[in-house]
């Protein structure tokens, strides 16, 4: 590598490499991290370039990661690329321009909400990432959005379960409402279950089929957790924890929601109830990370935080009616 100044005052680094010259041009005098940096740069935008549409590569991208990516998240990604345009997926990967990411997202996000444009964003700048490095994307990104969904009240909670009392659906509900994820509740067996003690070590997910995945979501889903002893007799009464398909406990959960005349929410909102209320009841916070399995306290508090605001505004009513 060489460094001279030029008659202009500008300096020029040059590079001879399998017989063939690269040159970079600075108006300043270069360290050699910056020339180093530009050189490889130049280099790596002259090399010779495979041929391959964005949907080849997205493709390659995720085989690349196929036994890291959960079943989940490879279904998510093909599902992504279905979702892309034909002008995106047979685009050659080198003549992507930063416009053709901006139309291809603005698109996008006529149809889904922020947080899936996002993510759908997140996953071609992965791939551009992987195979285009230099690529530096500044693609303009919707606004996140708070999600505005019905937060369960602990009457709602007594309601349900006393409605599904005595059905297949008992335990798989009482399960959620101590916190476990409805993978996790239905790739539970007998053997999990030792005294009052429920080990959670792994998940049932799908792709193409459902299949139990021998780990739970994360380390810190990997966990046994110590349930109410009226729970245990149930799941030995019965001799089995929940044997049906995952889809169903939704489909049952609004059934009864809507028997009841309660909002509809989600099977995975028993989980967040289980947050909210223990947090309520004074529970430290460590505690409640262990117990449900959360990864961080930032996730864990991201959850909470809506159903925590609506339970404080049912308490300043209570105490305002009740006052003033």
């Amino acid at each position: 590598m060489k460094l001279e100044k030029l008659p202009s005052g500008s300096y020029r680094a040059k590079k001879i490499y399998k017989s063939k010259t690269y040159r970079v041009t600075f108006d300043h005098k270069p360290t050699d991290r910056e020339v180093t940096l530009a050189l490889a740069e130049i280099m790596q935008e002259e090399a010779p370039r495979e041929k391959g549409t964005f949907e080849d590569y997205a493709i390659r991208y995720i085989e690349s990661k196929q036994n890291i990516l959960s079943p989940a998240s490879v279904r998510t990604y093909y599902g992504l690329i279905d979702r892309m345009s034909n002008r995106l997926k047979n685009a050659n990967l080198y003549d992507i321009t930063q416009e053709l990411i901006q139309i291809e997202v603005n698109e996008y996000a006529k149809d889904h909400a922020a947080k899936s444009a996002r993510s759908f964003h997140g996953f071609i700048a992965s791939i551009l990432g992987m195979y285009r490095p230099q690529f530096v994307l500044k693609t303009a990104l919707p606004r996140k959005e708070s999600e505005k969904r019905y937060q369960p009240t602990t009457e709602d909670i007594k309601a349900i379960l006393e409605a599904v009392k005595g059905t297949e659906y008992s335990v798989p509900f009482q399960l959620g409402v101590l916190g476990l994820r409805r993978g996790e509740i239905c790739a539970l067996t007998m053997e999990d279950l030792k005294d009052r003690n429920l080990t959670i070590n792994k998940t049932l997910v799908y792709y193409k089929g459902w299949n139990i995945k021998p780990a739970a979501k994360t380390d810190e889903s990997n966990r046994t957790i110590h349930i109410p002893e009226t729970l245990s007799d149930e799941i030995r009464h019965q001799g089995v924890i929940y044997e049906g398909d995952p889809k169903r406990l939704n489909k049952h959960l609004h059934r009864i929601q809507k028997q009841l005349d309660i909002p509809q929410f989600r099977f995975h909102d028993l989980r967040h109830y289980f947050a909210s209320y223990a947090s309520t009841l004074g529970i430290p916070e460590a505690d409640i990370m262990a117990m449900g399995g959360w990864k961080s306290d930032h996730v864990f508090k991201s959850i909470y935080r809506d159903s925590m605001q609506e339970s404080r505004k049912r308490s300043m009513d209570i105490i305002g009616n009740n006052i003033l």
